[in-house]
């Protein structure tokens, strides 16, 4: 398993090569802490260094809203994704 930092794994997650992720508790001092682990499309398994939980939860649910979002665009039409706006860009040449 890789250490990667958390915006890294946001990156390949809005890029579309997270296919899942959790968060996992750590440390049991006095301040609470957690890692993002993910597992990518190719298999590999990364994740974060034990990090403030509130910082790291952050990057979880930014994770888990791309994977949602790829998820809805992959489902959709390709059609309904290309179609042309109707705008009548003819007025801004005036």
């Amino acid at each position: 398993m890789s250490y990667s930092h958390p915006l890294d794994i946001e990156g390949l997650a809005l890029n579309g090569f997270v296919r899942e992720a959790e968060l996992v508790n750590c440390g049991n001092g006095s301040a609470k802490k957690a890692k993002l682990r993910v597992k990518l499309i190719d298999g590999r398994l990364l994740e974060t260094e034990c990090l403030p939980y509130e910082r790291i939860a952050r990057s979880y649910l930014v994770v888990v809203k791309y994977l949602e979002l790829g998820r809805a665009i992959s489902s959709r039409d390709i059609g309904e994704l290309t179609k042309i706006s109707e705008f009548d860009y003819s007025q801004d040449e005036a």
